[in-house]
C-alpha cells in the first residue's frame, strides 16, 4: 500500500484548509447552533461549486472519479474546523447508496443533483432496540400490486431535517434481526404518511426521528435488489465510517494544536504553564493518541482504495481507536484550559461536544471491537 499523498491530494488539502479559514469560524459555529438545520446552505453551494460533492462519483454523473484518499484529506480539514455541513450523510451515505445499488436511471437522475448541491439525501436505518446493527429492521414493506406499503419508525436519521429524500431500510421477509430480507427504498420527504420529529445533537447538528405510516413506494424506488439491500448498506456504512474517522483525526489535531498554543501563552506564577511537567505529560499523551489514531485511519483508507480482504476489520479497528482517543484528547484539552474550557466562549469545548457525538456515530468502540473480533474469528 502507498500511504504517500500525491500533489493532487495536497492541492485539495490546501484548498479545503483555505475554505475553512475564509468561510468558517467558531463564531459562525456558535450562530449555527441556534439554527434548526445547524449548517449554512450558502456554504453548501460554495462547496458544490468547488466540486467537493462529486469527489468519488464517476465523471458520467458529474463527479471527479477520485480515490478515497481525497475523502480523507477533505474530511480531515473539515474536522479541524468542525465544519457542520452534512457532507458525510449526503455524499458517503445517501448518495453512495445510489451509486452502489441504484439502477442506471436512478443514478442519472439523482447523482448529478447531489453533485450540484441541489438535492439532499440521507439514510434511515437505525431502530429502537437495534443498537448499531444494520441488519436490525422491523420496518415493514408489504407488496400491494405494483407498489409497496411501508410502515415503521427510524431513529437518529442523520441530517434528516434537511433531506429531500431518504434511503430507508425495510423488511420484506424474515425476522427482525435477519441479514437477508432487507430491501432499500427511496422515499421523498413530502410523501403521504411521512412524519419527521426534529432532534438536535450535542454538537449542534440536526437529526430526526422518521415515522412511516402506510407510505406507498413503487417498485422502481427500490435501491438494489429486492431483499438484498443489506450487503449494499453494509459496504456504504463502512465507507461512511472511514470518512468519519478521518474527520475525527482532523478534530484531534486541531484540539491538540489549540491546547499547545494555550499552554505556551497562558502565564501562571511568572512563566507559561506549558513549562510545567504535568501539562507537558498530558500534551504528550494527546499527541500519542492522535498519532495512533491517524495511523489506523490511514491504513483503513488505503484498504478501501486497494480493496483488501481485511478492509472491514481495518475500518472497525480505526473507529474503535478514534472513538476512544478523540474523547480522551478533548477531555484532556478542556481540563488543561481549566473551568473556562467547558464554556461556549471557549473554542475548545466544541471539540468535546463533537467528540462525544462522533464517538457513538456509526458504532462506538465496544461495538467495533466486537465486530473486529467476529470478522477475524476470535
Amino acid at each position: 500500500m502507498d500511504f504517500e499523498l500525491t500533489s493532487e491530494h495536497l492541492s485539495l488539502k490546501e484548498s479545503a484548509a483555505s475554505f475553512v479559514k475564509k468561510d468558517h469560524s467558531f463564531d459562525r459555529l456558535r450562530d449555527l447552533y441556534k439554527d434548526p438545520l445547524g449548517y449554512s446552505k450558502e456554504a453548501w453551494k460554495k462547496m458544490a461549486e468547488l466540486g467537493w460533492m462529486g469527489l468519488i462519483y464517476p465523471e458520467e454523473y458529474g463527479g471527479l472519479g477520485l480515490d478515497f484518499g481525497f475523502v480523507m484529506v477533505l474530511l480531515e480539514e473539515f474536522g479541524k474546523g468542525l465544519l457542520p455541513e452534512p457532507w458525510i450523510s449526503n455524499i458517503l451515505l445517501g448518495g453512495n447508496l445510489i451509486l452502489a445499488g441504484g439502477t442506471e436511471p436512478q443514478k442519472q437522475e439523482i447523482l448529478p443533483e447531489i453533485v450540484s448541491g441541489d438535492l439532499m439525501i440521507t439514510a434511515a436505518y437505525l431502530e429502537d432496540d437495534g443498537r448499531y446493527d444494520t441488519n436490525f429492521c422491523a420496518t415493514s414493506a408489504k407488496r400491494q400490486g405494483d407498489a409497496f406499503t411501508i410502515s415503521g419508525k427510524k431513529i437518529f436519521v442523520l441530517d434528516g431535517l434537511s433531506a429531500d429524500r431518504f434511503i430507508v431500510t425495510t423488511r420484506t421477509s424474515g425476522s427482525v434481526a435477519d441479514t437477508d430480507g432487507i430491501t432499500l427504498f427511496m422515499i421523498s420527504q413530502g410523501a403521504d404518511g411521512v412524519k419527521m420529529t426534529p432532534l438536535k445533537t450535542m454538537d449542534g447538528r440536526n437529526a430526526c426521528t422518521l415515522e412511516l405510516a402506510d407510505v406507498s413506494a413503487p417498485e422502481t424506488d427500490i435501491i438494489g435488489e429486492l431483499e438484498q439491500g443489506h450487503p449494499v448498506l453494509s459496504g456504504v456504512m463502512d465507507q461512511a465510517t472511514a470518512g468519519l474517522c478521518a474527520e475525527m483525526v482532523g478534530g484531534m489535531q486541531a484540539a491538540l494544536d489549540i491546547t499547545v498554543n494555550y499552554l505556551t501563552e497562558r502565564v501562571q506564577f511568572g512563566k507559561p504553564i506549558g513549562t510545567l511537567q504535568t501539562p507537558q505529560h498530558k500534551a504528550a499523551d494527546m499527541f500519542i493518541q492522535k498519532e495512533l489514531s491517524a495511523s489506523s485511519v490511514y491504513y483503513a483508507i488505503a484498504s478501501i482504495d486497494e480493496k483488501t480482504v481485511d478492509m472491514a476489520s481495518a475500518i472497525s479497528s480505526a473507529k474503535a481507536k478514534c472513538s476512544s482517543a478523540y474523547v480522551q484528547i478533548a477531555k484532556a484539552a478542556v481540563q488543561l484550559f481549566g473551568g473556562m474550557g467547558f464554556s461556549n466562549e471557549a473554542d475548545i469545548g466544541y471539540f468535546l461536544k463533537r467528540a462525544k457525538v462522533a464517538e457513538i456515530l456509526f458504532g462506538d468502540a465496544d461495538y467495533h471491537l466486537d465486530r473486529y473480533a467476529r470478522l477475524n474469528g476470535y
